[in-house]
């Protein structure tokens, strides 16, 4: 039997699998192995979480059940402190990820849009590292970042301190049906029990939108490493 290829998926935090890439996760994980890097432990702060630090095994075992339905193969925790990811780490965190993307040789990266999605800076920091990788590793045919659509953004303009707009359509590269695993993206969420306020305030609006995820490409050659691209739009 021939080898499958693999991909890397790139997140900071548990849950941005679900809330983010999950419809291509579970789409490609039939024909790839998927491996997921979750650079923080999920881990919070007294301040914000009445479980603090207490909260970080938790959140790590609902993201290994996310990933379990979405077909995931394995995932890398890099443990770092939530809300710490900077430009002091940036190097230390790059040369992590490299060594498991060397390890892995992945076909392709999936990882969030330059500005995070939200605008959370742990969620930049993981964009920019993982370009970083994708730029120093010719290996790599690609690179998918994930974006929120202009009315998603709209939705959540005051749910974080800045979120950044979203954009339209005609403005992406790829547009991805998710139609026929719209149920395991949703049952991914499900699975984030402490973050369940935000699970149905999301997966209710996954009922009403286009079972579509929306995503910028950056590629080096021709990029049909995955069947089911031919038949969207790239």
């Amino acid at each position: 039997m021939e080898k499958k290829k693999s991909v890397l998926v790139v997140t900071a935090h548990p849950d941005d699998e679900a809330f983010g890439p999950s419809g291509l996760i579970a789409k490609i994980s039939a024909t790839h192995d998927v491996h997921l890097v979750c650079v923080t432990d999920g881990a919070s702060d007294s301040r914000f979480h009445p479980l603090g630090p207490k909260l970080g095994p938790l959140r790590r075992e609902e993201l290994k059940k996310s990933a379990h339905i979405l077909g995931v193969k394995k995932v890398h925790f890099l443990n770092y402190k939530d809300g710490t990811l900077s430009n002091n780490l940036y190097h230390e965190v790059a040369e992590k990820l490299t060594a498991i993307a060397k390890d892995i040789n992945p076909t392709f990266i999936i990882t969030m849009e330059n500005r995070g999605v939200s605008g959370h800076l742990d969620h930049v920091a993981v964009s920019m590292i993982a370009s970083f990788v994708y730029r120093n590793m010719p290996s790599i045919d690609a690179i998918l970042y994930h974006v929120a659509s202009k009315e998603s953004s709209e939705s959540m303009k005051d749910y974080f301190i800045y979120f950044p707009p979203g954009f339209e359509k005609k403005d992406v590269d790829l547009v991805v049906d998710i139609s026929d695993v719209l149920d395991k993206k949703i049952a991914a969420a499900k699975c984030h029990d402490t973050q369940m306020k935000d699970v149905l305030r999301v997966t209710k609006r996954w009922l009403v939108v286009p079972k579509e995820e929306w995503y910028l490409v950056t590629k080096r050659r021709n990029f049909a490493d995955a069947s089911f691209f031919t038949n969207q739009k790239l």
